[in-house]
Formats: structure tokens, C-alpha cells, sequence
């Protein structure tokens, strides 16, 4: 016995395919550079001041040009230092806002959040290195490869994700 529709009273009704959610929000792989962002604002003050405590210290006897102990240009590559991270934090607290009011501004500035620090750690290096004759050691190769892994995850990430798009839209 048929039907109507052509269907026997036996067999079972299809379903239609249930609908894929939006990927949209702050969720799934969104969620980390979120906690990079909150971690940084919270670790950035304290790992400054405490890879300068002992330049706090002797700052007088490594810039002073009588004492034994002065380097040349030394002053001059913490003032950069110091310029880089105030900017930097400025970046990050601007991120922070922008990224939480889920502006679409946000993938500009994060990915220029992190290419202007891959700059920084690297032009930083290099600086100390032919201003202050410091050899390059296996820290700085790390710090320069973390720069570049990361930039290399999430810049992408940035570009191609429907959830970046569909979140950052206001």
C-alpha cells in the first residue's frame, strides 16, 4: 500500500540535515589569542621591569661617562627599550578594548600587534648586540623564533577564519 507522496507506511521519515551553527564569538581557537592578549597586559609591566631591575640599579655607573663601568650608547638603547614598551602596552590595551567590543578594526591591529613586536625583539637584539657588543645567545634566538612561530599561527588564523570574520564585525 502507497502512500500519497509515493512513501510506504513502513519506512522512515528523512530528517533534513541539521544546520551547521555560525562560527561566530569569541570561542573555539578564538579563545587563546583572547587569553594572549589578557595575559600579556597583566605580564608585559612585570617582565620589563624585571629584565631592567639591575639597570635601575646601576644606572648612574653604566651612564655616567667617568665611572669605570659606563657603556657608550647604553642610555640610548634603554631609551628605546623603554619608548618600545610604552607603545607596545599602548597596542595592547587598544587591542584589549577593540577586541572585546569585537571591533572590526581588531584583525588590523592584532596583526599589526604582533608583527610590530617580532620587529621590536629583533631590532632590540641587534641593537644590543652592535651597540653594546653583546653576542647573540641562544635566549635571543628563542625569543626571535617565539616572535616568528606565533606570527606565523595566528596572522593567518586572523585572515582566513569565519569566526574572526563573523565576530569582529562592529
Amino acid at each position: 500500500m502507497k502512500i500519497e507522496d509515493g512513501s510506504s507506511p513502513h519506512s522512515t521519515p528523512i530528517e533534513p540535515p541539521k544546520p551547521i551553527p555560525e562560527l561566530k564569538g569569541i570561542a573555539g581557537w578564538l579563545i587563546l589569542p583572547m587569553l594572549g592578549i589578557v595575559l600579556s597586559l597583566i605580564t608585559l609591566p612585570f617582565f620589563v621591569y624585571q629584565n631592567n631591575i639591575q639597570v635601575i640599579e646601576y644606572w648612574s655607573e653604566l651612564t655616567d661617562p667617568l665611572s669605570n663601568s659606563f657603556i657608550p650608547l647604553f642610555k640610548e638603547l634603554i631609551y628605546f627599550e623603554i619608548l618600545s614598551n610604552v607603545i607596545l602596552y599602548a597596542i595592547l590595551l587598544f587591542l584589549c578594548y577593540i577586541f572585546f567590543t569585537k571591533k572590526k578594526l581588531t584583525i588590523r591591529v592584532y596583526i599589526f600587534f604582533h608583527l610590530f613586536s617580532l620587529v621590536l625583539t629583533t631590532l632590540d637584539i641587534i641593537l644590543a648586540n652592535v651597540l653594546l657588543d653583546l653576542d647573540i645567545d641562544a635566549s635571543d634566538v628563542r625569543d626571535i623564533f617565539h616572535e616568528l612561530i606565533v606570527c606565523a599561527i595566528w596572522i593567518p588564523y586572523f585572515l582566513v577564519s569565519i569566526r574572526v570574520k563573523n565576530t569582529f564585525v562592529n
